[in-house]
């Protein structure tokens, strides 16, 4: 028998689930009871939580409806209030209601008693008002006969034509309706006012016209005021204009038109800025637009006699038939076959691209006689007029485009806060003059004359001195480059003068087009026909005596120092160290240079590398105008300025792309021809009769640690192997340069070191370490990148000076490990130990 469970304690609670499998499960009669006695233990368990909840919340709840009935009490009590109020409220809403009732009907009967009282004050102040109109026309006093029609024009037109005001207004002596009397009275005040103010306009009378204009309006005749103030000014216009153009017997001057427009467009927006305010005052805003749109016509019209006038006096279509007609003879010829260009030089200009001696003179000749046809400054003053006229057009637009929105009271800015132009200027006559005849006609001219700049520049052309010494700032360059880019940025800010986004475009595309056709292709004659010819290794050095080196002091015209520096040698030697004075000094005791050139050969490279120049200055000259470029002032419509901008961008990255790419060739001309020859020469010597095997006793060896030759000779022969391209050419296209000869000088110094297998021992390896590093310390100075160049030799040495493999460790090789493993063996010790 299972034990009875004790009432005082809970079993623990068993799981049904639990309880289930054990009596599903039970294979004997004992497990059943067991199984039984688990089910009564969680029975009993169940029935102890469930009488302890229910007596926990049977006391809460008790409690609970304790209070719900002592809530109940309250508000049965509330209720019986509340009954007793709303009986009270209603019989005082009843009430109130009736008052409010008669409230309203007192107000309404009020408002009727007002509105009563104002009509017939408004009646009075009528009649009083048709009494003093023609009491005040009686004495002439206008001002005041004004001031009562305006004051009845501000009364309720019903009123005025009401039965009651017909019935008590009139009078024995003005019978009339009062609008008909009115009406009489305004027409006649109209008449006379517009009398006095034609009058005054035509003597002059400021005082008189402005007291007329102002009253127009207070007797309703805004328009015909309006009307005749435009007619006043149009009047003005018209005759300073005509009083302008009938003196052009001084035409001939130059700018004469471009001052008459200029004075029209300044007189019209003076006028109206003065005026404006007194229009608004008095007119109201937004009603001078409307002057300014028969204003506009007349300016238009004067505008447009102006251009005509011009047209005729400057005889221009006869000046773009000549430019038309005009070949460019020169500057075609110049491109011909067999037109080589020569050598320019300061005294003797015949030989620019384009002259040859076995040419036909005659026809060379006749080709000049038409190019004098063309006046160039004839063709250069009508470019400034034009743009000074479409400039004082430009700045007109910008003006009334800010004073649009004061004066016609409508907004022309876009959401973005872009301003846009006036339709009225959109679509005025003399924008479609200027379209039609001004803006083709300078498109004609800049073109024509910066191509016919450049042909004469090109004609004229000087070399620089071959003794001057350049600045950073000023490389040496040609004339033609100072002459066409002193046209480039003349012509280029008159066109952004204009404000004519369009024809600032085209002259951009057009001046774009012939420098990178006529300009580039000049150049690339030039640099064709100067070309140097290529340096033989085997004529390109001449063994003297000198610094302790059988390869000897290394001299060249082509590399001449800048005048006032002087060469030292150890004396004896057949003019080793000494330098010419110029370009057409004599030749050192040797014979020819060690680029094996001419007198001639070297000018030739001298005028290549100042071509070379050219390109890279006509670049940097054509970037800096642009970016001193003034013409965000003129362009204020919409986008147009940034349109302008990212044109400008455009035209210079191309050219400069352009001279770059041609720069490139010239330098890589310059490199293979002359200086890798060179190069190669000095590298291949540097070591020819050093073995590096070096003793602890001087006596015992060739070459002593501190002793070694070949770095001075390098120092030496380096500095004059440069210096006469430093002298010459531009910093960056100089520094290119440098960058191909050390690339080269690296790969040839790592072949000469190659060849050193077996011929370093430990001293050896420090002597060939500084002798390495004092070379491209040399050939890196002042252009630290350069030693990049130099990475594969300096690990070569590196590995060649370390004592043990450990120490190549944490280095970024660019050594593969044959070559790290072949570097070790130069070492005398490590290739006997491993043979």
């Amino acid at each position: 028998m299972p034990s009875q469970v004790p009432v005082s304690s809970a079993p623990p609670v068993i799981e049904p689930e639990k309880l289930r499998r054990d009596v599903d499960h039970a294979a004997s009669i004992d497990d059943l009871r067991i199984a039984l006695h688990q089910v009564k233990m969680a029975r009993f368990s169940v029935d102890t939580s469930l009488q302890r909840y229910v007596s926990t919340t049977s006391l809460a709840h008790s409690n609970e409806s304790r209070k719900l009935n002592k809530l109940k009490a309250q508000l049965g009590s509330a209720l019986s209030t509340s009954h007793d109020l709303l009986s009270t409220l209603s019989s005082a809403a009843f009430v109130a209601s009736s008052l409010a009732v008669k409230v309203r009907s007192l107000d309404l009967e009020q408002s009727r008693v007002k509105l009563s009282l104002q009509y017939v004050t408004d009646v009075i102040e009528l009649k009083k008002a048709v009494q003093g109109v023609h009491a005040a026309m009686d004495v002439r006093d206008w001002e005041r006969a004004a001031a009562f029609i305006h004051k009845t024009q501000q009364l309720p037109p019903a009123l005025v034509k009401g039965d009651f005001a017909r019935a008590m207004v009139p009078t024995a002596d003005l019978p009339d309706f009062p609008e008909e009397t009115l009406a009489e009275a305004s027409t006649a005040l109209g008449t006379i006012f517009l009398r006095e103010f034609s009058k005054a306009a035509a003597e002059k009378n400021m005082e008189t016209l402005t007291r007329y204009f102002k009253l127009l309006p207070l007797i309703g005749k805004e328009k015909e005021g309006l009307q005749v103030y435009a007619k006043f000014i149009c009047g003005i216009i018209t005759a300073q204009s005509r009083q302008r153009i009938q003196a052009r017997s001084s035409a001939d001057t130059p700018m004469f038109y471009a001052i008459a427009v200029t004075r029209l467009f300044e007189n019209m927006a003076t006028i109206v800025n003065q005026h404006a305010p007194i229009v608004e005052r008095h007119y109201g805003k937004g009603r001078m637009a409307q002057v300014l749109e028969k204003t506009q016509d007349e300016a238009d019209s004067q505008g447009g006699l102006i251009i005509d006038t011009l047209w005729d006096e400057r005889n221009i279509p006869r000046t773009l038939a000549d430019i038309q007609n005009y070949a460019f003879p020169y500057l075609v010829n110049s491109f011909l076959p067999g037109a080589p260009a020569g050598s320019s030089s300061a005294s003797n200009r015949t030989h620019s691209p384009g002259f040859s001696p076995n040419r036909n003179s005659s026809d060379f000749n006749r080709a000049t006689a038409d190019s004098e046809t063309v006046d160039l400054k004839h063709i250069g003053d009508l470019i400034r007029e034009l743009s000074v006229i479409l400039n004082r057009w430009s700045l007109y637009r910008k003006f009334l485009g800010f004073k649009w929105t004061e004066y016609s009271g409508q907004s022309n800015f876009s959401t973005s806060g872009e301003m846009l132009m006036p339709q009225m200027l959109v679509n005025c006559n003399f924008e479609k003059k200027v379209d039609s005849k001004i803006v083709p006609a300078f498109q004609s001219f800049s073109t024509f004359a910066f191509r016919r700049a450049l042909e004469k520049a090109l004609q004229l052309e000087e070399m620089p001195d071959v003794t001057s010494v350049y600045s950073p700032e000023a490389p040496l360059a040609t004339s033609l480059v100072e002459d066409c880019m002193y046209m480039l940025k003349i012509l280029l800010q008159q066109a952004l003068d204009t404000g004519e986004v369009a024809l600032t475009k085209s002259v951009i595309v057009a001046v774009r087009r012939i420098l990178e056709s006529d300009f580039i292709g000049a150049m690339q004659r030039k640099l064709r026909d100067e070309a140097p010819r290529a340096v033989s290794a085997t004529a390109t050095f001449n063994a003297t005596s000198g610094v302790g080196s059988s390869a000897g002091t290394l001299v060249s015209r082509l590399s001449t120092p800048p005048p006032g520096s002087s060469g030292s040698g150890s004396g004896g030697g057949s003019g080793a160290g000494a330098a010419a004075s110029g370009l057409g000094g004599a030749h050192g005791a040797a014979g020819s240079g060690i680029s094996g050139l001419t007198g001639h050969e070297e000018v030739r490279l001298h005028n290549f590398l100042v071509y070379l120049n050219n390109l890279y200055v006509a670049a940097e000259y054509t970037a800096r105008i642009v970016r001193e470029a003034i013409y965000e002032d003129v362009l204020p419509f919409e986008t147009d300025a940034a349109d302008v901008h990212d044109q400008l961008q455009a035209f210079v990255q191309s050219f400069k792309h352009r001279c770059d790419e041609l720069a490139e060739d010239g330098i890589q001309v310059a490199y293979s021809q002359v200086l890798s020859a060179r190069i190669r020469h000095l590298a291949n010597n540097l070591f020819k009769e050093n073995d590096y095997m070096v003793s602890p006793n001087p006596r015992d060896s060739t070459t002593g640690v501190s002793s070694s030759p070949v770095t001075a000779i390098f120092n030496k022969e380096w500095g004059v192997i440069k210096s006469g391209f430093a002298r010459v050419m531009a910093p960056p296209l100089y520094g290119k340069l440098l960058a191909h000869a050390a690339g080269l000088l690296s790969r040839t110094l790592e072949k000469r070191v190659w060849t050193l297998e077996g011929r370093v021992n430990e001293l050896g390896a420090i002597q060939l370490d500084r002798d390495v590093s004092r070379i491209v310390a040399t050939v890196s100075a002042g252009q630290y990148s350069l030693r990049e160049k130099f990475v594969r030799v300096a690990q070569i040495v590196m590995i060649v000076g370390l004592d043990d493999v450990e120490e190549e460790e944490g280095v970024a090789w660019v050594l593969n490990d044959a070559e790290r493993q072949r570097a070790r063996l130069i070492r005398v010790e490590r290739r006997e130990l491993n043979f």
